[in-house]
């Protein structure tokens, strides 16, 4: 089935509201079968609406659009459905006394302001609202399905995976098997390489590669399971140890589930970074189990007080520097009682560079229970990538010294 979706606000047009809507839908859709093959941002016009809709539902099966549906004055969207469709309105009274009922909870008056959110069409189905007030819309034309929900991504998810997405599974006589294979530290470019004659044996699969800064997702997707898994399987065995998960996994929940399996506890010792290893473990629902703490030691002075740094250490080779990376995850060690002790040191950028040191090196220190690691790397020069890439590089070399015990 293919899909167009509307997303409306002049807020998204404006920059003012990142469309983060359009990404988890078409991901969603994906996996049920349904492709995404338009998708136009609009603002809040009744007329570019309804033209819009008209446009789009030519050469579509389903149109979904977001946004518009709240009490505001310029939540227009209903106004234009209602127009398209030619519908005919009522006040829903059984739901007004529910959203009143919503409100005495919270020990508030309802504004009167929502009744807009009441108005029901003779000629169209109420979508439930698990989140919000403003329940979304689906109309029928011909075999045309329209569906509207509000542009709150909470409220948008909520009604997608109660209502919507159960409705188009049970439309679609596609069964669509998929796999997300979860890889860190090889390019895309590399990666597609690698898997080339793989994918050209299991052409009946389609192989789709998402990257981003810190990853990149393999996404299998397959109609016949068995061969999906066969397809998985030879992936994996090719890819081995960049892959760090599959489908939701994060790195940081892989590597807490190991520390929890295992029984070990970790500590962080962070300069460059500014807590984000830290914070990024705690992430973790239950991280309490395993990450004792972490020491922003940010300043040559905090580095020899809470880390024991050597002060000659710091003179002759500077802060960023192996030797000051294995002090620092010794140190935290020590001082937290911890089985493992990672560290990072390095420099952010823009500035701070030297020809010896540019701006982007980073060095990582990893101290074990038997043996300490330190590991260097030349990330790019700008400040925000290169302390997402080094907590990325840091939580995989843990990751990948506790796949050896």
């Amino acid at each position: 089935m293919k899909c167009a979706l509307i997303t409306i606000g002049n807020e998204l047009l404006s920059g003012m509201t990142i469309n983060t809507n359009a990404a988890w839908i078409g991901n969603e859709f994906q996996n049920i079968g349904v492709s995404v093959n338009y998708h136009v941002t609009i603002p809040d016009e009744i007329d570019l609406i309804k033209s819009t809709l008209n446009q789009v539902s030519k050469d579509h099966d389903i149109v979904i659009t977001t946004g518009g549906l709240g009490p505001t004055h310029d939540d227009i969207t209903p106004t234009a459905l209602y127009e398209y469709f030619n519908s005919k309105l009522t006040y829903d009274e059984e739901y007004w006394e529910q959203l009143k009922e919503r409100f005495n909870k919270y020990n508030k008056n309802i504004p009167e302001r929502n009744r807009s959110q009441v108005i029901k069409p003779h000629n169209g189905i109420m979508i439930p609202n698990p989140v919000g007030s403003a329940r979304g819309l689906h109309f029928v034309k011909g075999d045309k399905w329209f569906f509207s929900m509000p542009g709150v991504p909470a409220e948008m998810k909520g009604m997608m995976s109660e209502t919507i997405i159960p409705m188009l599974m049970a439309r679609s006589n596609n069964e669509i098997h998929v796999k997300s294979i979860r890889v860190t530290g090889v390019p895309e470019s590399g990666l597609a390489e690698s898997l080339d004659d793989i994918i050209r044996k299991y052409n009946s699969c389609s192989f789709a590669f998402y990257p981003n800064l810190l990853e990149v997702n393999v996404r299998i997707t397959s109609s016949d399971i068995s061969t999906l898994k066969s397809a998985v399987e030879e992936t994996i065995q090719k890819i081995g140890d960049s892959i760090f998960g599959f489908d939701d996994d994060s790195l940081e929940s892989v590597i807490g589930k190991c520390l929890s399996e295992k029984g070990y506890t970790i500590s962080t010792a962070e300069s460059c970074t500014g807590g984000l290893i830290g914070h990024r473990l705690t992430e973790v629902s239950g991280s309490s189990e395993y990450y004792l703490g972490g020491i922003v030691s940010y300043s040559n002075m905090a580095k020899m007080k809470f880390l024991h740094v050597k002060e000659d250490t710091l003179n002759k080779v500077g802060a960023v520097s192996s030797e000051t990376a294995v002090q620092m995850a010794e140190g935290v060690r020590k001082v937290f009682g911890s089985d493992i002790g990672i560290s990072v040191t390095g420099i952010a950028g823009p500035g701070g560079g030297t020809d010896k040191k540019p701006v982007g090196t980073v060095y990582f220190g990893l101290a074990l229970p038997d043996k300490t690691i330190v590991k260097h790397r030349v990330f790019g020069k700008n400040r925000t990538r290169n302390k997402q890439r080094s907590s990325q590089y840091a939580l995989n070399m843990i990751r990948l010294a506790l796949n050896e015990y």
